[in-house]
C-alpha cells in the first residue's frame, strides 16, 4: 500500500509540475505577443483618413495634396464625404 501512494504522489507532483510550465509558457507567448503589437501599431504615430475617418499606420496610407488616405479610391474622392 505505501509504494502504491508513493506512485500516486509522484504522478500528481508531475502533472502539476508539467501543469505550472504549461502556464507559464502561455503567458510568456502573451506578453511578446502584446509586446509586438503595441510596436507595429503605436497609438500615437495613427494617420486619420481625410475621407472616411479611419486610423491606420502611416506606411499604409496613401499620401495626395497633403492629406492621407486608407486606400486609393478614397485619395480619388478627395476630403470629408
Amino acid at each position: 500500500m505505501g509504494k502504491l501512494l508513493f506512485w500516486v504522489f509522484v504522478i500528481v507532483a508531475a502533472l502539476l509540475v508539467a501543469r505550472i510550465a504549461a502556464r507559464s509558457a502561455v503567458k510568456g507567448h502573451r506578453r511578446e505577443s502584446r509586446r509586438a503589437d503595441a510596436s507595429r501599431f503605436p497609438a500615437d504615430g495613427m494617420v486619420r483618413c481625410a475621407h472616411c475617418g479611419i486610423h491606420l499606420p502611416p506606411s499604409e496610407a496613401v499620401r495626395r495634396k497633403g492629406y492621407n488616405y486608407c486606400s486609393l479610391a478614397h485619395s480619388l474622392k478627395g476630403p470629408g464625404k
